[in-house]
């Protein structure tokens, strides 16, 4: 009980936190998935960064490790502490995860997206470069971390456990319907 609570505590710390902008972000190109700052309770990940000028980006996926006795190990995440809505990043050194992916786009509104397999829990980092097409030099650059947990059976029951009131109930009386208690 008292580790749910510990989770949940971090949880809405990292949900009600007020979020800092990168002021060297691009304003055409945001990360749509996952939320800055959010959990993530799955081994696999669906990236999205939305482009609404034609840009070409470059989008870097890193799981950042803290060092334990000279050996780097993964963040536990319910000890992570977040101030002001950002990750303290001093004591944590990037992993690269797969290979860095470029985009380009030549629309007014686009979509990138991509597929992370084989996540571990710990802390990530996602990292979206904004590249000059004629030059390769990168003019915008932005950091968004999120955190990836272990998926526990309590979770999933208390999606339909708790209480909830209209358009809430209407969805979770769909839900139990087509999939059953």
């Amino acid at each position: 009980m008292k580790k749910l609570v510990v989770v949940l505590m971090v949880v809405l710390s990292i949900l009600f936190s007020t979020v800092t902008a990168n002021a060297a972000a691009d304003p055409n190109v945001m990360l749509v998935n996952p939320a800055p700052l959010s959990t993530v309770y799955s081994n696999n990940l669906l990236i999205s960064v939305k482009l609404t000028q034609p840009k070409k980006i470059k989008v870097t996926v890193f799981e950042e490790k803290q060092i334990v006795n000279g050996t780097p190990t993964a963040v536990n995440i319910n000890t992570l502490i977040i101030s002001n809505g950002s990750v303290n990043s001093a004591n944590l050194k990037p992993s690269l995860i797969g290979i860095p992916a470029e985009f380009a786009s030549t629309n007014n509104l686009s979509f990138y997206t991509q597929q992370i397999n084989g996540l571990t829990p710990g802390l990530y980092r996602i990292k979206i470069d904004t590249i000059d097409a004629a030059s390769s030099a990168v003019l915008y650059s932005s950091n968004s971390y999120f955190a990836v947990q272990e998926k526990t059976e309590e979770a999933d029951t208390k999606i339909f456990e708790t209480p909830q009131s209209g358009t809430m109930q209407f969805l979770q009386n769909l839900l139990k319907t087509i999939f059953g208690d």
